[in-house]
């Protein structure tokens, strides 16, 4: 198992922002996670990519204990998980190759001949190899999500998690987006997507959990439509 959580609880007081909640990601997996704005879905994401400290429960990646680990288990744990955030945090002074090679260099210490080799690639996969000089507020909002992508990509994650990912963009660049994680999923890599758009997350994904009132109420493989629409105002 790629990613488990057990009975995870978080509280921004008096609020209960996570209450209780479990599930698992497998390797190859897409789960998406669908609920009204404000019931706890990018807290909980927050959590598990290691950005909120939580109150209880437990989180396991690559059947590494969070909670018990050593420092250097963590940090071991923590290399796995690819973070795509809603507003996509490029840094505006870094061109594109910088933006996507930095946490390579700083953090990996990896050779900067293996980072322009990899940083190429990726933009050549994602069909921006002629963006790579090129600075963030000069790429549309579907440029700069594949940019962020190809960012958590270099560090070879096995887990990808995604926040609230089809916001900012248009119809066509959520097409686009729809199928750069169809792709992604032949690689093997389990993807964690918390969003609103029930639309986008029937296309993408192999199981689907609802979230309201900071609890996840439903975990299902296949859902009707008009069933969903039932239990939440979507």
């Amino acid at each position: 198992m790629l990613l488990e959580v057990k009975k995870l609880n978080k509280s921004f007081n008096p609020t209960k922002a996570v209450n209780d909640v479990s599930f698992s990601l497998s390797k190859g997996e897409i789960l998406s996670i669908i609920g009204p704005s404000g019931s706890g879905k990018s807290t909980l994401l927050k959590l598990i990519g290691g950005l909120e400290r939580l109150d209880s429960g437990d989180i396991y990646i690559n059947n590494i204990h969070i909670g018990s680990a050593s420092k250097k288990e963590k940090k071991i744990a923590q290399e796995h998980i690819g973070f795509i955030f809603q507003d996509f945090a490029l840094f505006d002074h870094l061109s594109i190759k910088d933006n996507i090679g930095l946490a390579s260099k700083v953090v990996y210490k990896k050779d900067k001949t293996w980072i322009d080799s990899e940083t190429n690639r990726l933009l050549s996969l994602f069909g921006l190899s002629d963006k790579r000089l090129n600075y963030p507020l000069t790429l549309s909002g579907g440029e700069k999500q594949r940019i962020a992508i190809a960012r958590a990509l270099i560090t070879k994650p096995s887990i990808l998690l995604f926040d609230e990912p089809t916001s900012a963009l248009d119809q066509a660049s959520i097409g686009d987006l729809v199928a750069i994680i169809k792709d992604l999923k032949k690689e093997d890599i389990g993807i964690l997507i918390v969003t609103h758009d029930l639309n986008f997350a029937k296309q993408v994904s192999d199981r689907l959990l609802f979230m309201r009132d900071s609890s996840i109420i439903f975990n299902r493989d296949m859902v009707d439509v008009k069933d969903i629409h039932t239990v939440f105002d979507l």
